[in-house]
């Protein structure tokens, strides 16, 4: 983040401050009833906002390379593809958002550790860690 001067009696006393970057998300998720509890978990939090979203992997990457989102939230198992797919494909074009989240009905050992290969940086099971997505964003804000 670069410092903004607050206004203050005189530029002497002014104090640095740092400025907030807008929180930037984009969605890949094939399930509509997710995707809008995802969109509702950013609209949640000052400053964020959905970018883009998309439900195939073709369409996701399209989106990522467009808008540049400073986070990526992706299912696993979407329409035509996966999500590991995606990542290949990023990492390929060195698209790297600055945090990467998958959210997935499919916590398995295999797909964790395949998520750490791939550069994931928070993976949550749905049915138990959904929450956990909007305490990363959160996070990020703050």
């Amino acid at each position: 983040m670069e410092p903004v001067l607050r206004d203050g009696p005189s530029r002497r006393d002014a104090e640095p401050i740092m400025a907030r970057r807008e929180l930037t998300v984009f969605i890949v998720e094939d399930s509509p009833a997710v995707l809008e509890r995802l969109e509702e978990a950013v609209a949640d939090i000052p400053e964020a906002r959905v970018v883009g979203r998309a439900d195939a992997v073709p369409e996701a990457f399209e989106g990522v390379k467009t808008f540049a989102p400073r986070v990526l939230i992706l299912d696993i198992q979407l329409r035509g593809g996966s999500g590991f797919k995606l990542l290949k494909l990023m990492r390929a074009a060195a698209l790297k958002p600055e945090v990467v989240i998958i959210v997935t009905n499919h916590p398995s050992d295999d797909y964790r550790a395949a998520s750490r290969e791939c550069g994931v940086d928070h993976f949550f099971d749905k049915a138990s860690e959904f929450e956990k997505v909007k305490e990363v964003l959160v996070t990020l804000q703050n």
